[in-house]
């Protein structure tokens, strides 16, 4: 808990020393899948029960000169710092188990819940061109603006996982096998990649409708609290989520990035 308090107020403390480079901000939720070690690999049905949500955010910093003449990134590229905070309840249900060996009635009473918070900083690629770009009553089509974007950080993450079958610390047996001592629940910090795809609609000169999913990679494979025993269990992917999600970008300048220059 104090890692996360710590993230907040360095979120914060970051947004007010910065605030006269801050043209635009992003507040989003959206429907989040976790993939990890519950469900089975590859087969994306698997996980649609590892489900929560993602509340996100961003503060976009002009660190362009945005008013030089034939600069290209000036034209399509903007800066981000972004958060997201999230909570997924865990299924450890497989798909592809129908059988009621005691290997099976183990996986299917294991489950978990999970809290992440993140912070990364990057850039996005704007298709059209953002000094051309302004809210226009008369013509539908110039208020759409669709983008990708990168970004890297750290995420702060805390677990609690339980079996059905009883206290897997005082009893390891109720777990699988491969699980049995490759438990890890303490709170953690790891490094996350973010790719976004999204649409914006420019709803007034001052607000965007933004629809966008985004693809968090942790680089870890312990942010479900799980990591199997590598001799049982060939396990070289790294724990992710993936959520579609709806928000607004509020301009407080009139316009933002999105001013006719």
């Amino acid at each position: 808990m104090k890692k996360i308090v710590f993230f907040a107020f360095l979120l914060l403390g970051i947004h007010y020393s910065q605030s006269q480079l801050v043209d635009e901000y992003e507040i989003n939720v959206g429907y989040s899948i976790f993939q990890g070690d519950y469900g089975v690999r590859s087969d994306f049905t698997s996980t649609m029960g590892n489900s929560g949500f993602l509340v996100g955010g961003k503060a976009y910093f002009n660190l362009l000169d945005y008013y030089r003449g034939g600069c290209y990134p000036c034209q399509h590229v903007k800066f981000p710092l972004s958060f997201t905070i999230g909570y997924s309840l865990l299924n450890f249900d497989h798909a592809d188990i129908n059988t009621s060996s005691p290997e099976a009635l183990k996986v299917k009473a294991f489950r978990g819940k999970i809290f992440q918070s993140s912070l990364s900083f990057g850039f996005e690629y704007h298709i059209g061109d953002l000094k051309k770009y302004a809210f226009d009553v008369d013509n539908f089509l110039q208020n759409f603006d669709p983008y990708v974007g990168l970004s890297a950080g750290a995420a702060v993450y805390a677990v609690s996982l339980k079996s059905d079958l009883g206290d897997f610390k005082l009893n390891p047996n109720v777990l699988p096998q491969a699980f049995q001592g490759h438990v890890y629940d303490k709170p953690n910090i790891v490094p996350v990649i973010t790719m976004e795809a999204g649409l914006r609609y420019n709803l007034s000169p001052n607000m965007n409708l933004t629809i966008n999913g985004k693809w968090l990679y942790y680089l870890s494979d312990r942010v479900d609290g799980l990591s199997p025993d590598p001799s049982l269990v060939d396990n070289v992917h790294d724990d992710w989520q993936f959520a579609p999600s709806i928000g607004i970008v509020i301009m407080p300048g009139g316009g933002g990035f999105f001013a006719q220059r």
